[in-house]
């Protein structure tokens, strides 16, 4: 077919998660009369976000919340007029805990993922040896690194807090939202405000006390800055039911995998469509994991290829379990726990979904979420659905002191999802951007580059969606 004969959208959108719903909600809200087009391999959109209901259960199988600060993901709720369905997270039980010996005990108040602002409760805390305790105390005194290369989330962690901290706290804190090896994971790409506090004030504790003098509210509680944390009332899944609400059906194709990418001499991008439907594009916004993107580029720009293919990636398993409060000696008072990979056992952490935000489960029920996998504890996902949920159940019998099962279990997989920010990523992700510019009328988005949060992402989209309806349609 000659190709002034194909059907020519102004843009197409390659991916239909977050970022790429957002993407394509931005330009069509920009430029209504563009013919636009969003193409998702899978039957449904959303990518890893999820919401599901169930006897009465609000289930999110992946991300439950984002952080407001930074803005963009509370600011498109706001937009998309979602913000009275805004929730934060209860004001009672703002703090995790941590598995010490078998045993669940409070993180330290005031420590926030690698630093602490308060020295007291650390010296107190029973997870800690008075040779940790002192070895953390003495975190002010620490001169600052004088170099500025790429430095290791463990490396840093130790050399401020010490190994003990480190494996007690850190490595399970960042585990969780990273699912990533402490030894390679890049400080600079994942944690850049903990390298600016030790640069700014000369130590986290320095750093941490000046930034609840200025915001009070994100210094309460232990662990994340869970004052910080919001969702809405329907769960995330409303923020993605909005998004597609807001553009018209027509530009969303579900089960649609673009198979084949050209750049053709005319400028015009080429898709292939489940390996036969052809269409072109004026412009494209790649918002697929780093590895398909590469696949798509590899005949375009093979550096480019390259660079991506070199984000490597962790995979994951969220285990959902509902009990009856009845079934628990004593209920849990805290968001969840985290599970050092010292312990040597089978999950990564637990968020306790009921008492995190309102309206999850009904009064007489108890809704939790488990954790397994990541880049350290690959193998586990090894296991069938049936064993996964045993190991979960078995880990929160002993843990929790629960009686009996759970009257409701699930299991989602997410293979490949996370991307791993591993030691000098950011010179990666500049690379990339480089090599993105010079084929020009294209966008690549997502949470392997600038950010693996929800409000990254929404701020990555947005960021697109205004370069490509700023430059010509030719």
């Amino acid at each position: 077919m000659p190709q002034n004969t194909l059907p020519t959208l102004d843009c197409a959108v390659i991916g239909g998660g977050i970022s790429g719903l957002t993407a394509l909600y931005a330009i069509h809200q920009k430029r209504p009369a563009w013919q636009l087009r969003i193409f998702e391999r899978q039957d449904r959109l959303g990518g890893i976000l999820e919401t599901r209901t169930e006897n009465g259960l609000l289930i999110e199988t992946s991300a439950d919340s984002f952080i407001t600060d930074p803005t963009p993901a509370l600011k498109l709720c706001k937009e998309l007029g979602l913000g009275d369905d805004l929730l934060g997270t209860r004001p009672a039980g703002r703090r995790a805990e941590v598995l010490c010996h078998g045993r669940l005990t409070p993180i330290p108040d005031g420590f926030q993922i690698v630093g602490a602002r308060k020295l007291l409760p650390l010296l107190t805390s029973p997870m800690l040896s008075w040779r940790g305790k002192l070895r953390a105390c003495c975190e002010p005194l620490i001169k600052t690194r004088a170099g500025r290369e790429d430095e290791s989330l463990a490396a840093f962690a130790k050399r401020r807090m010490g190994t003990e901290v480190f494996d007690r706290l850190i490595a399970p804190l960042v585990g969780g939202i990273y699912t990533a090896d402490a030894d390679k994971l890049s400080m600079a790409a994942a944690l850049p405000r903990f390298l600016e506090m030790e640069r700014m004030y000369g130590s986290l504790y320095r750093g941490l006390n000046f930034e609840a003098k200025q915001t009070p509210q994100a210094a309460q509680g232990s662990g994340a800055r869970y004052s910080l944390f919001a969702t809405l009332r329907g769960g995330l899944g409303q923020l993605l039911e909005k998004l597609i609400s807001n553009v018209p059906s027509h530009m969303l194709r579900k089960g649609a995998e673009i198979t084949n990418l050209r750049k053709q001499t005319d400028g015009l991008w080429q898709l292939e469509v489940n390996g036969s439907e052809m269409c072109c594009a004026r412009k494209i916004i790649l918002a697929t994991p780093a590895f398909r993107s590469a696949a798509l580029l590899w005949d375009i720009d093979a550096e480019l290829a390259a660079a991506l293919k070199d984000i490597p990636y962790a995979s994951c398993a969220v285990v959902c379990l509902a009990y009856h409060k009845k079934q628990f000696r004593q209920l849990p008072q805290s968001f969840g726990f985290i599970v050092p990979p010292c312990e040597q056992r089978p999950i990564l952490a637990a968020s306790f979904a009921s008492n995190k935000f309102p309206e999850r489960a009904p009064d007489d029920q108890w809704l939790v979420r488990v954790f397994l996998g990541g880049a350290c504890q690959s193998t586990v996902l090894e296991q069938s659905d049936e064993k996964l949920i045993e190991i979960a159940t078995n880990e929160l019998q002993r843990i929790l002191c629960i009686r009996d099962a759970p009257h409701l279990q699930m299991v989602t997989r997410w293979p490949q999802s996370m991307p791993q920010y591993h030691l000098g990523h950011i010179e990666r992700v500049e690379r990339i951007e480089q090599n993105v510019r010079r084929l020009q009328n294209i966008a690549l988005i997502g949470n392997a580059y600038r950010g693996v949060g929800i409000p990254q992402c929404i701020h990555g989209a947005m960021k697109a969606a205004e370069a490509i309806v700023e430059t010509r349609l030719d």
